[in-house]
């Protein structure tokens, strides 16, 4: 048999097989088709050598924001191209979080799905019907989510919509959070779709009583299904999961996913690391990229902040490959090197240095590990790395460098 693509000597980790050793990856037709040591270089087409980097399932991100061009540049939270957040940085499939409503959610299957190398996942915005994230606010007053309106959209774009998302931030959310919360709850479950809700309110400090958005937190998080996600996990913000231990175990337990999405506003170093004493690791690791913030960091970048928290390689694997798949309910398909399935692989460096980061709360902490992304194959097909996220590429900043 001849094969398209031999990817030799690498370290292959997956975690969800409790693979870990030097195996090479025989690619044909877009799907693995060996998996084995010493497959002989003369039987592929194309041959790559990765002796000393790891190979690991495409690594899957969660929560994104990739509505590329259907937010007008100046007025909403404008969003990354796919592909270069997605296969130009090691990264094989994104969740887009809600980016836009259902006035805008058809430009996915119109516009960017088709000229994506990456696959993308949308999730429809639940308040934002006319507009698309032009604040900080999603939902605004109750009649913002249009039912009406919903249904329309869905009639209209059979399948794409693969969730509902609502930021749980604003003053309607701190009056009338449990309305609110029921109003998207509801739509979820009509539509077959989980549920995945944003806590922690990056402006409430700027308001009254910022204390109010607790309970609400709380309230949702009981009242979680199982395939539901929580978002923003390790949040330092008012209306973060602080002291909600229990709860967050009891909505584990019960099938909720607990998500980090670090972004720039919503992760904090001495709650992740409180949160990993108390056996509180989340179930995923994602990177809410905006095109603010993809000039900072990465989902690589994230996963080495978690390492910095005390985890360890296998661990962010973990959150990024099978749990990630697990929790778009796509673990029969992506999220393993399995032979038969599609080819998605992320090939990357573990590096070891002496790294600085900053988190929201503009605490700075150190960790000892950088990741780099070296190759992409995303079904099958081989695509390079862009620059990195910073100006001198993909390693966190050295100590003392920020």
């Amino acid at each position: 048999m001849e094969y398209d693509l031999l990817i030799r000597g690498g370290r292959v980790l997956d975690p969800g097989q409790a693979i870990d050793g030097v195996l090479d990856v025989a690619i044909t037709g877009g799907r693995i088709s060996a998996l084995g040591q010493d497959i002989l270089a003369d039987q592929a087409r194309r041959v790559i050598d990765v002796r000393g980097r790891y190979v690991v399932p495409g690594l899957i991100d969660l929560h994104t924001h990739v509505a590329y061009g259907a937010i007008t540049p100046g007025v909403g939270m404008e969003g990354c191209d796919p592909d270069v957040i997605g296969v130009g940085s090691g990264v094989t499939t994104l969740v887009d979080a809600g980016s836009v409503g259902v006035a805008a959610i058809g430009v996915f299957s119109a516009f960017i799905q088709p000229k994506a190398r990456t696959r993308i996942v949308p999730y429809l915005n639940i308040g934002s019907h006319a507009h698309t994230m032009p604040t900080m606010v999603d939902v605004n007053s109750m009649d913002e989510i249009d039912q009406d309106a919903i249904a329309r959209c869905m009639a209209a774009n059979p399948g794409l919509v693969q969730g509902v998302k609502l930021r749980l931030v604003g003053p309607l959310v701190a009056e009338r959070g449990k309305e609110v919360f029921a109003a998207a709850k509801d739509v979820a479950r009509e539509y077959g779709v989980p549920l995945m809700i944003h806590i922690g309110d990056l402006s409430a400090h700027r308001r009254p009583n910022p204390e109010r958005l607790t309970p609400i937190t709380r309230f949702a998080l009981d009242q979680l299904d199982p395939g539901d996600i929580l978002t923003h996990l390790c949040t330092p913000n008012p209306g973060g999961a602080q002291g909600m231990t229990q709860a967050l175990v009891a909505a584990r337990e019960r099938g909720v996913i607990l998500d980090s999405a670090l972004g720039r506003g919503n992760f904090g170093y001495r709650v992740a690391s409180e949160q990993r004493e108390l056996g509180l690791a989340p179930d995923t690791i994602s990177s809410d990229l905006t095109a603010m913030g993809q000039n900072f960091h990465s989902l690589l970048e994230c996963m080495a902040k978690f390492l910095a928290v005390g985890y360890s390689l296998a661990d962010v694997v973990r959150m990024t490959t099978v749990n990630a798949a697990k929790a778009i309910g796509l673990e029969h398909e992506l999220g393993a090197i399995a032979v038969g399935r599609e080819a998605d692989l992320t090939v990357l460096d573990l590096v070891e240095g002496d790294f600085e980061f900053v988190d929201t709360a503009q605490e700075t902490f150190h960790g000892g590990y950088g990741l780099v992304p070296v190759h992409t194959v995303r079904a099958g097909e081989l695509v390079p790395p862009v620059w990195g996220t910073h100006p001198w590429g993909w390693l966190p900043a050295t100590r003392g460098a920020l």
